[in-house]
């Protein structure tokens, strides 16, 4: 075939800008048809169980009743009454420091014990499955470990206290020490699954990226503020955002260990709600409470994929 005859046959074949429009669209078309069937199945759950309730919750914040009874509409009356109420003040407070001491305390250690593995990797499946384990403990059990520990009268830390000619604590007595032993207590249960989530992150980072820098002199700190914190950041601003939404409905360990005391010392918000709805049947307030928490949970995480947008924006 002549060059000319193969030229005529191209401009034969070659769609006007028009219709390659339309078959783009119809390719776009067929490729997100197929997207969605296989979302399908778990974005029918995901609407029923989460997307309606949410906004049916946002709607009976404005009601009293609406449960077992008829709602009554009572405007922001809800919203006025919590408002002012001194306990979930502090149950905001309590929460506060809570998620700011476990997610720090559980990235730092996981993230050392992640490098820990990464490096001496011998008989680190051990390590793992260990680390692991309490995992797999049911929150509740991990709240009655805990109480054993912390027990005045034959808790194992204050029978080694005893046995060091140490003055007992009354550490669930204690509003601080109390809040302090549910942190470590979920830091302990969680420690297992971040420690993995770093590891493998670690695995991924490039060994060339690495042997470059030994080869040009960067020495080990230096190598992990420069290569392996940078290239683990979308990672770390990720599990920042799973730990606040987790965390901040923490609930089993407050309910096993303090029930809230001493003197709503470690109150928390999900707490607070339990309360308000099943102790002193006000759903109204239950409900606004309820909304106030998704409100603080969708502005957290909003603000850590802000920071993440905009830390990839200063990198490109």
């Amino acid at each position: 075939m002549s060059s000319a005859t193969a030229e005529g046959a191209w401009d034969e074949l070659t769609l006007s800008e028009a219709e390659y429009r339309r078959a783009a669209a119809r390719y776009r078309r067929r490729r997100s048809r197929a997207g969605y069937l296989f979302l399908l199945p778990y974005f029918l759950p995901f609407v029923a169980f989460l997307v309606v309730p949410a906004f049916w919750s946002v709607g009976l914040s404005f009601f009293q009743g609406g449960i077992l009874d008829s709602a009554k509409y009572v405007g922001l009356d809800n919203w006025r009454t919590i408002s002012q109420d001194s306990e979930l003040t502090s149950s905001i407070k309590n929460t506060a420091v809570y998620v700011i001491e476990a997610v720090v305390l559980v990235f730092f250690l996981a993230l050392a014990l992640a490098m820990l593995l990464n490096r001496y990797r011998k008989g680190s499946n051990v390590f793992k499955l260990a680390l692991y384990f309490p995992l797999l403990a049911p929150a509740v059990l991990v709240g009655l470990i805990w109480q054993f520990m912390t027990n005045f009268d034959f808790g194992f830390i204050n029978l080694s206290l005893n046995g060091l000619g140490l003055t007992r604590l009354n550490i669930l007595g204690n509003g601080t020490y109390a809040l302090l032993t549910i942190v470590v207590a979920e830091v302990w249960r969680g420690l297992g699954f971040w420690t993995l989530y770093y590891l493998a992150s670690l695995q991924n980072i490039p060994e060339e990226l690495l042997d470059a820098a030994r080869v040009d002199g960067a020495r080990g700190f230096r190598r992990f503020r420069r290569i392996t914190i940078p290239l683990l950041r979308p990672m770390l601003l990720f599990a920042v955002v799973i730990a606040i939404i987790a965390n901040f409905q923490v609930f089993d360990t407050v309910f096993v260990l303090t029930g809230g005391g001493p003197h709503d010392a470690t109150s928390t918000l999900v707490w607070f709600i339990w309360r308000r709805m099943f102790q002193f049947q006000e759903t109204g307030q239950a409900y606004a409470a309820a909304v106030l928490l998704l409100v603080i949970i969708l502005v957290l995480t909003a603000i850590s994929f802000w920071l993440l947008g905009a830390r990839r924006k200063r990198e490109a």
